[in-house]
């Protein structure tokens, strides 16, 4: 049984987490030039310009946390050493950027229903003033809920015997040691239903509303309300897929956080596989956006870094032929009659 945990651990850690890591980042990355872009200024592209940096910057925290690992293959001991700082200042702080993201999207649920459902009112309730006091506000408010986890933990230098030298080593605070069945509480099942279970419920009430709307609402009267607001019936749906995601990947950790409350540090394999699936569920999460933005968006995918000097290059080659076909079709035309003269 352990073995198997152990190989299951390091499939999923070594090899999913990075890899999607990897592809997180560099979409994220894409997903905030391109929204920058001329086209985009308006209150939803702020929201989805907010979540790419709060997916990216999870994206980037993830990995490190996992710096351990990694350094294991070549030094035990400095391994040892940087999973007790990237554990003690980046394993919580991640949650931060990690629950921002899930209240952007449920911001997203909120403000396409509005859209939707009350659209002649919808540029007149999320002005770009409101969105980005929004956002800020969701961003201090992890910040403030998650900070108290902060204070759980610090490091210590320790000899080793095993190693025959001084490594740092992973250690509870007086404050955590004071408080812990608070804290653990507060954080697994606190933390869990503020920005998991409430969110998600924000977002299914949305997306439900929504798709019921859209499936009633006739093809004429859609195009005739999207004409008249200026709302585009192609984004609620692409926004929608976006909440989609956000659900399947949210109702198994709710389910998982509600069955299997792990301890603080996992101690166990078992602790240790759960933390590791958690963290690819919402890796997917954090990097699913970009396939979303350029498989339903053509405006987005005309934006991409380089597609716009591929463009202008394949319309110059059809320019040049154009002209070459034509220049030979007259020298053709041109020569006929001298050949007649003949």
């Amino acid at each position: 049984m352990e073995q198997t945990v152990l190989i299951l651990a390091i499939l999923v850690e070594r090899v999913a987490m990075y890899g999607i890591s990897v592809f997180g980042i560099i979409g994220n990355s894409i997903n905030i030039v391109v929204l920058n872009r001329h086209g985009f200024q308006d209150s939803t592209n702020i929201i989805l310009v907010s979540l790419s940096v709060s997916d990216l910057c999870f994206c980037i925290l993830l990995p490190v946390t996992r710096l351990g690992s990694m350094i294991s293959h070549f030094d035990e001991v400095l391994a040892t050493s940087a999973h007790t700082f990237v554990t003690v200042f980046f394993f919580m702080p991640k949650f931060v950027f990690l629950g921002t993201s899930f209240w952007y999207v449920a911001l997203i649920a909120v403000e396409r229903y509005t859209a939707v459902f009350f659209p002649f009112h919808v540029s007149i309730i999320f002005t770009k003033t409101l969105i980005k006091c929004l956002v800020t506000a969701i961003f201090l408010a992890s910040v403030l809920t998650i900070s108290p986890s902060f204070f759980a933990l610090n490091y210590k230098f320790v000899y080793n015997v095993n190693y025959n030298q001084t490594t740092a080593v992973i250690v509870y605070t007086n404050f955590y040691r004071k408080h812990h069945s608070i804290i653990d509480f507060y954080v697994w099942v606190g933390l869990t239903n503020i920005f998991c279970s409430i969110s998600a419920i924000v977002v299914l009430y949305c997306c439900v509303a929504i798709v019921y709307r859209l499936s009633q609402a006739s093809s004429r009267r859609l195009k005739m309300t999207s004409n008249t607001t200026g709302y585009d019936i192609k984004v609620v749906k692409m926004l929608v897929t976006v909440c989609i995601i956000y659900l399947c990947v949210q109702i198994p950790l709710i389910v998982m956080y509600s069955y299997f409350r792990p301890d603080f540090m996992f101690r166990t394999p078992v602790h240790q596989l759960f933390n590791d699936i958690c963290d690819i569920l919402c890796l997917v999460n954090a990097s699913a956006n970009y396939i979303v933005y350029v498989t339903m968006s053509a405006k987005f995918a005309r934006n991409l870094p380089g597609v716009d000097g591929m463009l202008s290059a394949k319309v110059d080659q059809i320019d040049s032929w154009i002209i070459q076909a034509g220049y030979a079709h007259s020298r053709t035309y041109s020569a006929e009659p001298a050949s007649e003269l003949k």
